[in-house]
C-alpha cells in the first residue's frame, strides 16, 4: 500500500485500466466476491454465526472490503499535492 501512496497518479492509472477494460474489470469483481466470501466465513466462525441464514458476516464483509479499498485509493482520488 505504501508503494501505491507514494505513486498515486500511477495507481489512479491502474484502477482506471481495470475499471474501464471489461475482462480485467469482471477479474476483478471475481476476486473481491472471493475475499467477501472468504472474510464472512471467517467472520461467522469467529462469532458462532451461520453466514448462510445471518446477514451480518457478509454484509460487514462487504462493508470491510469497500472501506478498505476507497481509504487505499484516497489518496490517488484526491490528485496532486
Amino acid at each position: 500500500m505504501a508503494t501505491c501512496v507514494d505513486r498515486s497518479g500511477q495507481a489512479l492509472g491502474v484502477v482506471r485500466l481495470i475499471l474501464r477494460t471489461p475482462a480485467l474489470r469482471a477479474r476483478f469483481v471475481e476476486r473481491q466476491a472471493q475475499w467477501r466470501d472468504d472474510l464472512a466465513a471467517e467472520l461467522a466462525r469467529r462469532l458462532g454465526l451461520d453466514p448462510a441464514t445471518d446477514l451480518y458476516p457478509p454484509l460487514a464483509a462487504g462493508m470491510a472490503l469497500t472501506d478498505r479499498a476507497f481509504a487505499t485509493i484516497a489518496p490517488a482520488l484526491d490528485g496532486p499535492g
